[in-house]
């Protein structure tokens, strides 16, 4: 893009004096010419590149930073004094997130206003726990608690307001996210149940990505990525512990890669790679002494929930693990090749894979 072009979700670019003036308070149409929206709200985002990644690790640092400062402040102060720290907190990222988007710094407001709706939710929650309202948040989905439904639809409100404030695209999945606990929470008490509503909430996510993607695919994409991690999850609940429901998890996974073939979307197949690995690691710990915890460093970072055996029973084999995800290795590029070739138009560069 040209230095003085701010590319939009479309890949219309505007010079920036348009967009400054189009994104005035009061004023959210974006400058004439090709653009997506979905109910009047226009997605904004940046490609890929060292700023943006900077822009927004910086905002997600400042977002943990907040959580913990209010987790501190909660602990040194009594729960009068955590309303108003919390209140004041929220205040000072209100303020920033909005002058960076008077200045036309729309993904850096973006990335703060994030922070300013968990600061906005912790406030409320805060005046709850003051008044002596709030239940136990320790266990989710236990019980009916309806101080703690209305903290829940407050998050789901904040986050819609703030996504039609702002228009970035992340406020997507957080309305989504927090619309399946405040679903969950309302009509299920845990365990099983609970499993069964997070499904059938993935698949009315899945119906709702599937709409919004005739609109807006950047809006669209994150309902993608909810309903993937509400289905999967919920299928990973009830199928996780012999070898018969791994390979159900792995005949999942498959579906997982012709739906995000059919849809055009990565997210699906992303999640199908994940668990492919997690069922890989399953077999290859049955087998061998020798799992992704010896071939990869960032093992327990990226796949610390399932499939790892701490039994410390020697199983010989030792060349089956590394094998394993060798064949692994191969289908994934297999089925990246297949797609590559089935959608050459549709993928960037696929000629090159």
């Amino acid at each position: 893009m040209w230095p003085n072009t701010v590319p939009l979700a479309c890949g219309h670019a505007a010079t920036r004096q348009e967009t400054e003036r189009a994104t005035r308070p009061g004023r959210l149409q974006l400058p004439s010419g090709p653009r997506v929206t979905v109910r009047g709200v226009t997605a904004v985002r940046v490609p890929w590149s060292s700023a943006s990644f900077l822009v927004y690790a910086g905002g997600l640092t400042i977002l943990a930073a907040t959580f913990t400062l209010l987790s501190t402040t909660a602990d040194e102060h009594g729960a009068g004094g955590f309303v108003w720290w919390s209140l004041l907190v929220f205040i000072v990222l209100s303020a920033v997130a909005f002058a960076a988007s008077w200045t036309g710094h729309l993904v850096t407001a973006g990335v703060l206003a994030l922070s300013s709706v968990a600061s906005f939710v912790i406030v409320l929650g805060a005046v709850l726990d003051w008044f002596g309202w709030l239940p136990d948040v320790d266990h989710p989905f236990r019980g009916f608690r309806f101080w703690l439904l209305v903290l829940e639809l407050a998050t789901v409100v904040a986050a819609a307001i703030a996504l039609r404030r702002f228009r970035f695209p992340p406020f997507v999945f957080v309305v989504a996210a927090a619309s399946w606990f405040f679903v969950v929470d309302l009509i299920s008490g845990g365990g099983d149940w609970s499993a069964i509503v997070t499904i059938g909430v993935g698949f009315a996510l899945l119906a709702a990505a599937m709409s919004v993607d005739r609109g807006s695919r950047t809006y669209g994409f994150w309902l993608h990525v909810a309903s993937g991690l509400a289905i999967g999850g919920g299928l990973l609940w009830f199928f996780h512990d012999g070898d018969f429901d791994w390979i159900l998890i792995a005949v999942a996974a498959l579906l997982y890669v012709a739906l995000g073939d059919a849809l055009v979307r990565s997210s699906w197949v992303v999640f199908a790679a994940w668990g492919l690995l997690q069922v890989t690691t399953h077999f290859a710990e049955k087998w061998s002494d020798a799992g992704i915890s010896g071939l990869f460093p960032l093992s327990f970072f990226l796949f610390p929930f399932f499939g790892y055996d701490e039994s410390g029973e020697h199983k010989g084999h030792t060349w089956a693990g590394p094998l394993s995800y060798a064949v692994l290795g191969l289908v994934l590029i297999g089925i990246g090749l297949l797609i590559a070739r089935r959608r050459r138009s549709l993928i960037p560069a696929a000629e090159l894979l």
